[in-house]
């Protein structure tokens, strides 16, 4: 018994400091996670991003035309849409610069 809560405890430790999977790393399935979560009211095109195969590197890469050649009509929801992907885009940034730094220092 002992041991079971040692073990969740150590998993738990593991999980906090295991960095998330990098974006650009994401499968289709990863972006359809992440579209759920963050773009979830507009869930009439979270198909589009599986049919267009919409990896995390291709989801990095979309443009405002790329949401609209996509199927993406209306101006409003490619709006909103856009700047979720703007979001993610702007914490890779992030992550990557403090990467860079922590290398920098040791």
């Amino acid at each position: 018994m002992g041991e079971e809560t040692s073990n969740s405890t150590q998993n738990k430790a593991r999980a906090k400091t295991t960095r998330p999977k990098a974006v650009y790393q994401w499968t289709v399935s990863d972006v359809q996670k992440w579209y759920c979560r963050h773009c979830g009211e507009y869930t009439k095109y979270v198909d589009l991003f599986k049919d267009h195969d919409i990896t995390g590197r291709a989801l990095l890469r979309i443009t405002d035309s790329s949401l609209q050649r996509m199927g993406v009509t209306d101006n409003r929801d490619r709006e909103a849409i856009w700047r979720e992907i703007v979001k993610q885009r702007l914490k890779t940034d992030i992550m990557e610069i403090r990467d860079m730094e922590r290398l920098n220092v040791h």
